[in-house]
Order: C-alpha cells, then structure tokens, then sequence
C-alpha cells in the first residue's frame, strides 16, 4: 500500500495509491497508527482508490476505531463513484465524514478546533 502525506493548513492528508487489499491492509494500519497524534484528524484522500476488499475494509475501520480511541478523527474525502458504491453497500459510509473535496474536509477539520 503506498501513501503520500502532506500537511493542508495544519491537517494530515493522507494520499491512497490504486489497492487497499490484503497485500497492504496491515502496512496502511500500521503506518497511520504511528502518524495519527491524539487530538488529530487525518483526511484519506481516495481519489486515487481503484479497489479495496474486505481486508481493506476492516483496515479502514479498524483505524476509524483507534482514532476514537486516541481523541482524533478520520475523515475520506474524494471519494470514487467506484468507491462510493462499495462504502454503501457494505455501510461502511456510517463510520466516516466523506467531503467531495480535500478543502471542504480541511475546513471541516478548522471547524470542530474552532469549538
């Protein structure tokens, strides 16, 4: 699983490349369990996002849970009409904040620290 990280104002964006299957669901959890910082949202920008399966599924969720745990959130934005059929399907949409736009989930992020 291959991901690019870059900072939007003060956000963690995280870059999705092609696969979150089984290959790479333990590397994606891994990685962003040692990035996220207790209080931090991380936006996983899925634009790039042609195929995940169930063991990329349960990454995703898995990560949405340790990010309760840990006071921070995950957010998806840019999400694929591909991808988007899939969350639906699966339900997986209810766990997530999903913005058509990496702007619109950073402003969302400005947002909640502004409370």
């Amino acid at each position: 699983m291959e991901m690019r990280f870059e900072y939007i104002d003060g956000v963690l964006i995280a870059h999705l490349q092609c696969y979150l299957d089984q290959v790479g669901a333990e590397n994606f959890k891994y990685v962003l369990s040692e990035r996220m910082k207790p209080g931090e949202t991380i936006v996983l920008d899925l634009e790039k996002l042609v195929n995940i399966d169930n063991f990329g599924l349960d990454a995703l969720l898995s990560i949405a849970q340790k990010a309760l745990d840990h006071d921070s959130g995950i957010k998806l934005a840019r999400v694929s009409a591909d991808m988007q059929i899939v969350l639906d399907i699966t339900k997986v949409y209810r766990v997530f904040e999903i913005y058509p736009t990496i702007e619109e989930a950073v402003a969302s992020c400005r947002k909640e620290a502004e409370k």
